[in-house]
């Protein structure tokens, strides 16, 4: 008895420490939950420092899950923390932006080329609606935020679709990092209308299963989309 006792005494530190460790967990996700939909939204403009009392402050948390999550963050090219000061959104440079887009024609051409050969009349129905709700989103600036997210469902579908797991978790970040950018692209004159064009021409070359056809209107998308961007 008295031996069940000791165990059970053991047990229960052990219990509470995995509990804390739990609700840290939820916290610093909380916190980086908050802190990206900021930035991919344009609420923390660039060079807005993000500090960490701040945050935690507004978010009703300790310091400690906040600083967890600037980490990550940093990890993913997000932001800058300032030593003693915060985070800022990070600024990519033209050569940085050149790099992600030649990242992106590596990975999508992949997608489209074996969508060509094993995409479903299924899937090809749910990329059309896809198309249908981003043409419904609203217009001008007040409609960014649906926009650049149906834009993001189109490609990662895609990817999806073709069964690429790893290239689909790969674009899912690189698609923050567009969105960081993305605004951009969608302030140029008439380039709403030109998406809208260029993805239906992409879906249109999948539905004829022509790989040759696909692997050219997904290069000729993120070219033009490459184009727009402001340096």
């Amino acid at each position: 008895m008295a031996r069940n006792m000791s165990h059970s005494k053991a047990v229960e530190p052990l219990a509470d420490s995995m509990t804390s460790l739990e609700r840290s967990s939820t916290l610093k996700e909380r916190a980086y939950q908050q802190i990206k939909s900021g930035l991919l939204t344009g609420k923390l403009p660039h060079d807005t420092i993000a500090s960490v009392p701040l945050i935690a402050k507004k978010l009703g948390i300790s310091r400690t899950p906040v600083r967890e999550a600037f980490l990550d963050l940093e990890k993913e090219g997000l932001i800058r923390i300032l030593p003693k000061k915060g985070a800022v959104a990070n600024r990519i440079s033209p050569e940085g932006k050149h790099e992600i887009f030649l990242i992106r024609d590596a990975l999508e051409s992949a997608v489209v080329a074996r969508l060509a050969d094993s995409i479903t009349d299924g899937q090809i129905a749910a990329l059309r609606k896809i198309i249908e709700r981003h043409k419904e989103t609203p217009r001008g600036e007040a409609g960014w935020d649906d926009f650049i997210l149906v834009d993001r469902e189109f490609h990662l579908s895609m990817a999806s679709f073709a069964g690429f797991g790893k290239i689909r978790e790969i674009l899912t970040n690189i698609r923050d990092l567009m969105e960081l950018i993305g605004r951009e692209a969608l302030s140029s004159h008439g380039r709403r209308e030109h998406i809208f064009k260029e993805h239906e021409k992409i879906l249109a070359a999948l539905e004829k299963r022509n790989e040759r056809e696909a692997r050219k209107a997904i290069r000729h998308h993120l070219s033009a989309t490459e184009r727009s961007l402001k340096s």
